[in-house]
């Protein structure tokens, strides 16, 4: 899923789908349930993505899958023109979540709570 931007304008769903690793039908279903997510057409009827509209795919692509988010979540997150709200509450996006650890603290934390009952 590597984000490497070339010097076009404008990116084909197909593109696009390869960057985010998704099919380019989960992409035509984000733009129905996503407001901000309104790539143009051009005469032929193609869909053509902005650089700013791939990164905001990335952005949704991340919270849906590698963040857990719902789609009602996800749309939480942004504003209506695209803008991610309170950025800083999500991790970096090179930092992949050690599931694992974080259900052993769960784990522990429940054992805890049983302990004191």
């Amino acid at each position: 899923m590597g984000t490497t931007f070339s010097d076009k304008l404008y990116y084909k769903i197909g593109e696009v789908a390869q960057m985010a690793g998704v099919k380019t039908s989960v992409l035509r279903f984000w733009e129905t349930e996503f407001i901000f997510l309104r790539p143009e057409k051009s005469t032929a009827g193609q869909r053509l993505y902005s650089k700013q509209e791939v990164e905001l795919v990335l952005q949704v692509r991340r919270l849906l899958y590698d963040e857990k988010f719902t789609i009602e979540g996800v749309k939480k997150r942004f504003s209506s023109k695209g803008r991610l709200l309170n950025p800083d509450d999500l991790p970096p996006l090179e930092e992949p979540v050690d599931y694992k650890r974080l259900l052993n603290e769960i784990r522990s934390d429940l054992l805890l709570m049983r302990k004191q009952i």
